[in-house]
């Protein structure tokens, strides 16, 4: 009896080290943000630009500093329809002291900046990027005191092209 119950204490063991234990816990890593600098320039060959009071507009006529942004990709992975993003101006450029940093921001009014800002949806047209709102609409070309407009319709969207400073 003794032999026989050692027997079976070492075929569980055997089976135990054997085949794992699953938990029933599945753990899901959220993915790290990837950020990357960017431009946004418009088929015009204008590009989107920061301007005094958390405001933006489409009077860019080169890359300089307050056409320097930061597309944050929040799942990770390269940028893809339908991705969540937020973007962020850093006055001073890439390497200054993001504690000053604004990001774009849906309002009532349109896309302006502030300290929180907005995750936006990327919607891709082509080879050209859309941004659809929290509030599902999207940035228009349409400049109105230095806010940049909204539509119901992405066929109203500004496409941009995204200019890769890294």
């Amino acid at each position: 009896m003794k032999k026989g119950l050692l027997a079976l204490i070492t075929a569980t063991i055997g089976i135990l080290v054997a085949v794992p234990l699953k938990a029933g816990v599945h753990v899901t890593v959220a993915p790290e943000p990837v950020e990357k600098p960017v431009a946004f320039r418009t088929a015009e060959n204008k590009y989107v630009t920061t301007f005094t009071g958390g405001f933006l507009n489409l009077s860019g006529e080169k890359i300089g500093s307050k056409q320097i942004f930061t597309i944050i990709d929040l799942n990770g992975s390269d940028l893809a329809d339908g991705d969540p993003v937020k973007i962020r101006y850093t006055p001073g450029g890439l390497s200054a002291d993001k504690a000053k940093s604004s990001y774009w921001l849906e309002t009532v009014e349109g896309i302006k900046r502030n300290s929180g800002g907005s995750v936006f949806k990327i919607k891709l047209v082509e080879t050209k990027y859309a941004f659809q709102t929290p509030s599902g609409k999207f940035m228009t070309g349409v400049v109105t005191a230095n806010v940049i407009g909204l539509s119901d319709k992405l066929a109203n969207a500004l496409l941009l092209e995204l200019v890769d400073l890294s």
